[in-house]
């Protein structure tokens, strides 16, 4: 049977009209910033799409990085032109590509779907102008929203929404005012990234001489675990959270640099649910938590954080874990003497 997986091909800061103070592109990627001339990056697509076909893979290739929809248009055209070969050929099913949702146009909607476009994330970030403009960027909320309702009342494209927390002038009620935007915009689909402040970009400045606080890690996972609820008790998938772990990651001075930032927002989620379901002092009782099969680990992982904090809350107190058929990030508590 073959495997389907996402197969990224980064085309860093390609297309990006400007530069957010957060960005850097090269040590989000893992990959360098420089672009190449067309025919080099077209072997090197080629060379990773033609190294999957012959795994026997079944992938959708994925253009991250920049702003896809922004580079050359001949540029931009070639590339969709080599991926579209290999959909023809069967070992790729399809395209997903992130971009600008200032980006975007009929004709340019047009091009994706020919060649095989299904899934387009859109970078929102907030959609507080406040925040986009001391983000640095470049486009408004108003911009935002039109970006991601072109691509739904298109029809051909699942909608991805992506957004970051933590940014210059956010506050957790303008990032639940995102979530809840990007939701009513139509996508179906959420990314949600911590802000990282890397070296050597504006906002690392920014941070040293006081003009912006990073984000501490218990702040990070309390303000992305809101937004998070928001996107599942939508019926939204959330294809990330934070960025992925690497060694530039663990090297940034400041911000979200936990390498498991989604297993600690998912089990903050599972603590609020719990909570909420907690009417009562609790204290010297039994507490069973039941949660979906395969799920225990969200609450048992990473020094199970969620238990410790019941158990000291309510200290003392017994917990015990255990699987049940619920649907997703359900969950149930008892309580017993």
């Amino acid at each position: 049977m073959k495997q389907h997986r996402n197969l990224p091909f980064f085309v860093p800061h390609a297309g990006c009209p400007c530069l957010c103070v957060f960005c850097s592109q090269g040590k989000i990627t893992g990959k360098g910033c420089a672009e190449k001339d067309l025919q080099t990056e077209l072997l090197e697509l080629d060379t990773l799409l033609r190294q999957s076909a012959d795994k026997g893979d079944n992938v959708q290739l994925a253009f991250f990085g920049g702003s896809f929809t922004a580079i050359e248009p001949h540029r931009r055209k070639a590339l969709l032109e080599l991926a579209h070969r290999y959909i023809k050929q069967g070992s790729v099913s399809s395209i997903r590509l992130s971009t600008r949702p200032d980006c975007l146009s009929k004709e340019i909607l047009d091009e994706l779907a020919f060649y095989g476009v299904t899934d387009i994330e859109l970078g929102v970030q907030s959609v507080s102008d406040d925040v986009l403009l001391a983000s640095g960027r470049g486009c408004t909320a108003a911009q935002c929203e039109a970006g991601c309702r072109a691509v739904v009342a298109d029809g051909r494209f699942n909608l991805g929404g992506q957004m970051m927390i933590g940014l210059p002038h956010s506050t957790l009620d303008s990032e639940i005012a995102t979530a809840k935007a990007i939701v009513a915009y139509g996508a179906n689909q959420a990314r949600i990234y911590p802000t990282v402040v890397f070296a050597d970009t504006e906002l690392y400045d920014m941070a040293l001489d006081g003009r912006y606080t990073p984000l501490c890690l218990s702040d990070a996972v309390s303000r992305t675990a809101a937004c998070a609820e928001i996107f599942i008790d939508a019926g939204v998938t959330l294809l990330r959270i934070g960025l992925h772990a690497s060694e530039e990651l663990s090297e940034a001075p400041f911000g979200a640099t936990h390498p498991a930032m989604g297993e600690l927002v998912m089990a903050r989620v599972f603590q609020n649910r719990i909570e909420r379901q907690i009417n009562h002092d609790i204290s010297g009782k039994n507490l069973y938590i039941y949660v979906p099969n395969g799920d225990v680990s969200k609450l048992t992982g990473h020094g199970g954080t969620p238990i410790a904090y019941l158990k000291n809350k309510y200290h003392p107190l017994s917990v015990t874990v255990r699987q049940a058929d619920l649907p997703y990030m359900t969950v149930r508590v008892e309580v017993k003497e």
